[in-house]
């Protein structure tokens, strides 16, 4: 099975988490479907790493970190949702509503950034699934994962769409006195209704403009991208003109905007 990938080997699973010896999900610590994340299910899992290259050099960075698998902001547009077949499971509702926690990822960074051979190149977290998605606000990755970061010396940059983030920004602000630190804002749809239909469980545009604000009021650069333009939705003229104005009205430092 796929999920091979979280396999431990003979002396991981020593002293390992109960559930974790004989599961029919290698790596998996326990399946819980918490009564205040109505309709979610979390898998927890102990990964064997925790930093992913980048192939072919084509990015601004060259590692990845993604602390969740899964994403509950649902957006129907998602390219990551690809990756939950990988793992056999839905890429539609199950992408949405089962979301797969790599519980002791901090851990494992950690022991990574202390290799002799770390060579400390530019991370990004959030390139896949919202590392600010609710289950942040349960398991609290984050902030351990940005002062692992930090304190190895090693750059970093963060995208999101999660208002969340906000909780972290005196840790952020911290970590960029100390490394290069880049903030990314994910903005694509100004439109309330239709944010609502095609973004259901992801913050509205009003509150993402707001945490631009919070970045900059902070003192850290934000970037925002305006992404995805959404042929017949969100590609005329005046739909982008308004969420152009808008982003600069929040004092975002720049703005990409995608396809």
């Amino acid at each position: 099975m796929r999920w091979d990938s979280q396999r431990l080997s003979e002396s991981d699973e020593v002293g390992a988490l109960p559930g974790l010896s004989g599961s029919a999900i290698p790596g998996l610590v326990r399946t819980i479907s918490p009564p205040d994340f109505a309709g979610i299910t979390f898998h927890e899992v102990r990964a064997r790493s925790a930093l992913n290259r980048v192939p072919g050099g084509s990015m601004p960075f060259d590692w990845t970190i993604n602390p969740y698998r899964g994403c509950s902001h649902a957006c129907v547009y998602c390219f990551a949702r690809a990756t939950h077949e990988w793992l056999e499971l839905d890429t539609g509702l199950g992408f949405d509503r089962e979301i797969v926690v790599k519980v002791n990822v901090v851990d494992v960074l950690r022991r990574e950034l202390g290799r002799p051979a770390w060579s400390r190149d530019r991370v990004a977290l959030g390139t896949n699934t919202d590392p600010y998605q609710r289950a942040e606000g349960r398991y609290r990755l984050m902030p351990g994962l940005i002062s692992a970061l930090a304190g190895s010396g090693t750059p970093m940059s963060i995208l999101t769409k999660g208002a969340l983030l906000k909780r972290d920004l005196p840790l952020v602000a911290a970590a960029a006195r100390d490394v290069p630190t880049w903030i990314g804002v994910s903005i694509a749809i100004l439109d309330e209704d239709l944010h609502h239909s095609l973004e259901p469980g992801a913050p509205g545009p009003r509150a993402r403009l707001d945490l631009v604000r919070a970045v900059r009021d902070r003192g850290l650069s934000c970037r925002v991208m305006l992404a995805p333009v959404l042929p017949w939705l969100s590609d005329r003229e005046e739909h982008l003109d308004r969420a152009l104005a808008a982003i600069a009205a929040a004092g975002a430092s720049g703005v990409t905007v995608l396809a």
